[in-house]
């Protein structure tokens, strides 16, 4: 193992917010060095195929969307232990959510589990189809980011800023034009 601890992204880039995930560990990696190291994963929508992850290493921070009941408004963040999502059972409203505690809970049935910490948001919109966030979101990624040091910095991880980064806008940028460039399924290149 290269390192004990690590970073996962998740979320769907086509659907506006529920990629905000993903984009804010892009922002650590093109943004941030760590010492010691810290895997920074785009963990997409891998799904189960993430279960491997979480026992790959001794601790673990998830980001991603939220959805909660009542009067939280789009921006929100919250910092929660695994086992903590596991009792909002009746707010998760999205495939997309049941799938990632799904995955949680399978992963503690198979065992040897990372320690796992959620920063999530409430996401303002996930269902047009466009890879950006909403300016709402974009408003609260700078306090999103500093909640993902704060916990790093909780677990004694040490983070300095590199000289050469990318802010949230150029890598959103950045996956608009690779997903430009990518082949459609079954287009030959």
């Amino acid at each position: 193992m290269s390192s004990p601890f690590a970073v996962i992204g998740i979320g769907n880039l086509l659907f506006k917010d529920e990629g905000l995930g993903v984009y804010a560990a892009k922002y650590l990696e093109e943004n941030y060095q760590f010492s010691p190291p810290v895997e920074l994963i785009d963990g997409g929508t891998l799904g189960l195929n993430m279960i491997h992850l979480y026992q790959r290493y001794e601790r673990v921070i998830i980001l991603d969307t939220i959805s909660v009941e009542g009067s939280d408004e789009a921006g929100t963040i919250y910092n929660l232990n695994a086992d903590a999502l596991q009792g909002l059972g009746d707010c998760r409203k999205t495939a997309h959510e049941i799938e990632v505690l799904q995955t949680l809970e399978l992963g503690a049935l198979a065992g040897d589990m990372a320690d796992i910490q959620i920063i999530a948001m409430v996401p303002e919109d996930m269902t047009e189809v466009s890879m950006s966030i909403t300016p709402t979101v974009m408003e609260a990624m700078p306090q999103f980011i500093e909640a993902i040091l704060a916990e790093l910095a909780e677990w004694r991880v040490v983070y300095e800023l590199k000289e050469n980064g990318l802010s949230l806008p150029a890598i959103i940028e950045r996956y608009n034009q690779q997903q430009a460039s990518s082949p459609s399924i079954g287009e030959n290149r």
